[in-house]
């Protein structure tokens, strides 16, 4: 497997995180002076509430990005054995946005949308929702969010689709959602994506069956348009080598 990541916009997003926690911490500690006049109480608690959100908002991204190892990488784990006919670009520029996780096989393209969150998962065709009290929600407010993958999924679908036709490419474009933490329960029913443990994935990709009218110079030429510049890496298992035992003389 060949792996694309964009490392520039990973420090990029490391460095905006550090700051957002900065300044909503800034903002929730000014509450204590600004509360010590009782003029200002009710002002002292509107900044509470909005740097209490926006350090939670830090807190959230410094997870999502500082964390090691990080999604992109989990995922790469989980594909280490796949052959050189799948290349992962992980953060992928697609006009002004990001799509977080594309693979590009013979049959097409793959967005992953992936979430480390853990606990009991529940989905009912769009729906999402995680299983919990209040107060074990209250406590994981700063650490990563379920959202709503398939409208992730979706999204990320239509800008891909939208950059292919830019592009003048035909190409299959779907989508799928990855769980990476060991620790999640999936309950799913009527799904609009597969829904995948991170260990899963690589039987997944290799079912998909192949495309002939996609070309291996089709392929080359896209993964060249979605990684921007960037070089291929090597994935660490795939790289790493035994140790080789010499014989006793």
């Amino acid at each position: 497997m060949r792996i694309i990541r964009h490392d520039s916009y990973i420090t990029k997003r490391k460095r905006q995180a550090r700051w957002i926690s900065l300044i909503g911490f800034a903002v929730l500690t000014s509450t204590l002076f600004i509360g010590m006049n009782p003029t200002y109480l009710l002002p002292a608690y509107a900044f509470m509430l909005i740097g209490f959100v926006v350090f939670n908002m830090g807190m959230q991204q410094m997870g999502k990005w500082s964390r090691n190892p990080r999604n992109d990488q989990l995922i790469d784990r989980a594909l280490s054995k796949l052959s050189d006919r799948f290349t992962v670009i992980h953060f992928a520029p697609v006009d002004k946005r990001r799509v977080d996780h594309v693979v590009i096989y013979p049959g097409g393209i793959v967005t992953l949308i992936s979430r480390e969150i853990t606990g009991q998962i529940q989905e009912r065709g769009s729906r999402w929702s995680k299983k919990g009290g209040g107060f074990r929600r209250l406590l994981s407010f700063s650490g990563p969010q379920l959202n709503n993958p398939s409208q992730d999924a979706d999204s990320s679908i239509a800008a891909l689709e939208s950059f292919l036709e830019q592009k003048q490419l035909e190409v299959d474009v779907e989508g799928a959602i990855v769980f990476v933490h060991p620790q999640v329960q999936l309950d799913i029913q009527d799904p609009d994506y597969p829904v995948l443990h991170a260990d899963e994935l690589p039987e997944f990709l290799n079912s998909l069956a192949p495309d002939p009218s996609f070309s291996a110079a089709e392929r080359d030429r896209l993964v060249e348009l979605l990684s921007d510049g960037e070089t291929v890496q090597e994935n660490e298992q795939q790289t790493r080598r035994r140790p080789v035992r010499r014989r006793a003389a």
